[in-house]
């Protein structure tokens, strides 16, 4: 039972350092660009036509009886 809690232990602290080194690395560095997908959002840094389109406007032209 010692052996499984040591190996539980030292699994735990490996995941523990990791996760504090990755952490450390993405907010401290340039691999957050690469990392993060927040950026790939649409519309986030594009300039957009800022008017409202409803059903309607986007309809308009398709069903004109």
């Amino acid at each position: 039972m010692r052996r499984v809690e040591r190996w539980i232990v030292t699994l735990l602290l490996i995941q523990t350092f990791l996760l504090v080194v990755t952490q450390f690395l993405i907010s401290n560095s340039e691999i957050q660009v690469y990392v993060d997908p927040v950026y790939q959002y649409l519309g986030v840094f594009k300039d957009e036509d800022s008017s409202i389109k409803t059903i309607d406007h986007i309809l308009k032209n398709v069903l004109s009886f």
